[in-house]
């Protein structure tokens, strides 16, 4: 019941982000002068229709996305049994579940981060800056490191959210070890277990992204 209810806080808010993104941030405008510039009047028309049409799709996937990821970092992380650690031999795959649902909370404040920085501080922006920035994360300053497009979803994961992130997840072992071991290493169970995860998906999405370019 409680990680229900967890789930359909976070869709809730993941559904009001989306909402002021198209309605405020990425706006018809945004859109048409960005796909302007490379394709003709009349094609920029007919997917502005499209994206009218179909504007349900994206609410629509939020929960199956969410629920995805969600259950994949739980498994990542249900792995901590393995270690034969005090505290972790009673730990269930709920209770796992109830941690990931609560750090996922981090990535909604990094959404709103994001909104009020194009609303009300950087408002003169195009749907390039939008696809090129992510809060406080290296990819801001991407141009100072590597042109190279494959690298965007890298350097986009090393930003201030993930790290809260990470300790966040961290401190969820360390309490369900009922303080049986160290912080230090309930966030090293952290790193061997969803940062091998998440290492692996990266090199998945940075391997299409490098195909996709030739």
């Amino acid at each position: 019941m409680r990680n229900s209810i967890l789930f359909f806080i976070l869709i809730l808010l993941y559904f009001t982000l989306t909402f002021l993104d198209k309605n405020f941030i990425s706006t018809s405008s945004k859109i048409f002068d960005f796909l302007s510039k490379d394709y003709p009047s009349e094609m920029v028309q007919n997917y502005m229709e499209s994206q009218k049409k179909w504007w349900w799709v994206s609410y629509a996937t939020i929960p199956l996305l969410i629920g995805i990821k969600i259950l994949l970092v739980t498994f990542c992380l249900n792995f901590i049994k393995l270690f034969d650690l005090p505290g972790l031999e009673k730990v269930k795959f709920s209770d796992i579940i109830t941690l990931v649902l609560i750090a996922e909370f981090v990535f909604i404040i990094a959404g709103f981060y994001k909104f009020v920085n194009f609303y009300w501080i950087d408002t003169d922006y195009t749907l390039e800056n939008l696809q090129t920035y992510y809060p406080i994360s290296l990819l801001n300053i991407k141009e100072y490191i590597s042109a190279e497009k494959w690298l965007a979803y890298p350097l986009q994961l090393v930003n201030l959210f993930e790290l809260f992130y990470w300790g966040i997840l961290a401190w969820g072992i360390w309490e369900l070890s009922e303080q049986k071991i160290s912080f230090k290493k309930s966030f090293g169970l952290t790193t061997i277990t969803y940062g091998i995860g998440l290492l692996f998906w990266v090199g998945v999405v940075s391997f299409f992204i490098l195909n996709a370019q030739y």
